[in-house]
């Protein structure tokens, strides 16, 4: 290896050289191999699209058209993405196309299987699955042909909501059906379609002139008909004929059918007690059981049925849920009952509460279902004085967690429940070995709020049921109206806060609202919801609710 050496050059300049090679030359030449290259900046980002060459593409809107595909070529690189779910073709076609992608070309192909209807005007929406290759802006593109000898220029519009909600759903399947049967939906595919936007809104294009049956459609697994009870549907009444100009814009709402209750699954932790999951909130279950004195007790929350219970000695036994000629057989795990009573503890279930309503009752929840109380045994004291309070003490018929005092309250008032050594027995007969002990205030007048609700222009004929309920949609009261045109009702100390009224027009009179069914021709029942005024303390909220809001 050469031996290289420094050379001092001018002790005045401090500089230094190689020989044959400046050390001024190295310095910049280590800036420039050090330094990060980058591309050059500056400009506004790309918004154009891309933007389509008429002369290099297949021609839009073609009559008797015969190709088995076209080409759409583009000023720019592209790039395709999901185009199973952005493309739309509309008659919809009964096997998949192949759409790929050629550097500036979308090349479009049918299945060589595939028969093109006949007269029939084809709209292919590409959404937006073209982009350019650079910013993703979408090149928007509709291609039409007709394999007749004219292009259908008719169009429909509209919007689909919820019929709980009436919120806007989006990618609901618009569907109309040249074939009125009312089985079509179920057997064919519909001869035109369309999809809503995130407003819930549609258009769909060059259609003929025709009588259609119009149906909307979530539709879950892709195949254009209403096959699953999972599916949420909406449908027009009537059928449509176009041209027509009273027709101006449909409106539909968009619903589920009434699904069957059926058990999912159980869990089985501990003694006791069994969780019964099933796909929604059961009413009125059929469960059943094995009888052969031990001690059983159900109860529904959510969607699960809670089933404790309670046997002398261990033996083999089942659970039964019956639905139609279907029974579900749940067999009951042999747990250690003497593990779990040692662990097992009656105690509260609910904590601390916020100040309550001196108007309503105090509710203390339990983790066990009650069977029985000793009044004597449970004291309630006031105050810092210990005075002692005698309320009405029962458990309640609904939820045999809970306790219900009943009794005068007095306001901005502490009160104290002691609940001594086995004044509460539980379900399965234990007793609380210990003092329990929780205290509770009421609430000042000036801490409230009331509620007036009036209801007005109401049918005699119809009933209604009505639900204040508060932010976290929990329900303050249910109520019902029926051969009145006019009602109203108060709701005299509410803590502040937002609060909403849903007043469903009860058609079928049993109480609820129900939902649609497309084979008995019956649309959901209608439903309005307004939100109220928002309530604060010492003041008073007036609301009026007409029976026109539907």
């Amino acid at each position: 290896m050469r031996n290289l050496r420094l050379i001092k050059v001018s002790d005045s300049a401090n500089a230094y050289r190689i020989p044959g090679i400046s050390i001024l030359c190295i310095y910049f030449f280590s800036l420039a191999s050090c330094a990060n290259i980058v591309a050059p900046t500056g400009g506004a980002k790309d918004k154009t699209p891309p933007k389509l060459i008429e002369s290099e593409s297949t021609k839009n809107f073609q009559t008797n058209f015969t190709k088995r595909g076209f080409e759409l070529t583009y000023d720019e690189w592209l790039r395709l993405k999901d185009q199973i779910n952005q493309v739309i073709v509309s008659p919809p076609l009964q096997y998949r196309p192949d759409i790929e992608l050629k550097k500036k070309t979308v090349l479009f192909e049918f299945d060589e299987r595939e028969e093109l209807r006949e007269d029939a005007t084809y709209v292919i929406n590409f959404g937006e699955s073209i982009t350019d290759y650079t910013e993703g802006n979408d090149a928007e593109m509709i291609f039409v042909f007709s394999t007749g000898d004219y292009i259908d220029s008719l169009e429909v519009k509209g919007n689909i909501v919820d019929a709980f909600s009436k919120e806007p759903v989006k990618n609901v399947l618009i569907m109309l059906y040249d074939n009125l049967a009312d089985s079509v939906i179920r057997t064919e595919r519909p001869f035109y379609f369309g999809k809503t936007d995130e407003k819930g809104a549609f258009k769909i294009q060059n259609i003929k002139s025709d009588t259609f049956k119009v149906v909307a459609l979530i539709d879950d697994n892709l195949n254009y008909l209403y096959d699953n009870e999972t599916e949420k549907i909406g449908f027009l009444d009537t059928t449509i004929f176009l041209p027509d100009s009273l027709l101006t814009s449909i409106k539909m709402q968009l619903f589920q059918e009434p699904k069957k209750l059926f058990f999912r699954n159980d869990e089985q932790e501990e003694y006791g007690r069994i969780v019964m999951m099933f796909n929604q909130k059961p009413e009125n279950p059929d469960i059943r059981s094995d009888d052969f004195g031990q001690f059983t007790f159900w109860e529904t929350e959510k969607d699960s049925v809670y089933f404790w219970y309670d046997v002398a000695e261990e033996q083999d036994w089942n659970i039964y849920f019956h639905r139609d000629t279907l029974i579900d057989t749940i067999a009951v795990k042999k747990l250690d009952k003497t593990a779990w009573e040692k662990k097992a503890k009656l105690e509260f279930k609910s904590g601390k509460q916020t100040a309550f309503n001196p108007d309503k009752n105090l509710e203390i929840t339990f983790n066990y279902p009650l069977q029985a109380i000793d009044t004597a045994g449970i004291l309630v004291l006031s105050d810092t004085t210990g005075m002692l309070i005698i309320p009405d003490i029962s458990i309640d018929s609904l939820n045999r967690h809970q306790l219900n005092f009943t009794h005068k309250w007095k306001e901005g008032l502490d009160y104290e429940m002691l609940f001594l050594p086995n004044s509460l027995i539980d379900a399965f007969g234990f007793k609380n070995p210990d003092t329990l002990r929780q205290s509770h205030k009421t609430a000042l007048e000036k801490d409230f709020g009331n509620i007036v609700l009036k209801f007005e222009n109401l049918s005699p004929d119809t009933a209604y049921v009505a639900k204040l309920m508060d932010s976290s949609k929990a329900i303050i009261e249910e109520f019902t109206m029926q051969d009145t045109t006019d009602f109203e009702i108060a709701f005299p100390k509410l803590l502040p806060g937002t609060y909403s009224i849903e007043f469903i027009e009860d058609v079928n009179k049993d109480g609820k609202w129900t939902t649609g069914n497309y084979d008995a021709k019956r649309q959901a029942e209608r439903v309005f919801i307004q939100k109220l005024e928002e309530l604060r303390a010492q003041w008073d909220v007036e609301a009026t609710v007409s029976g026109k809001a539907f």
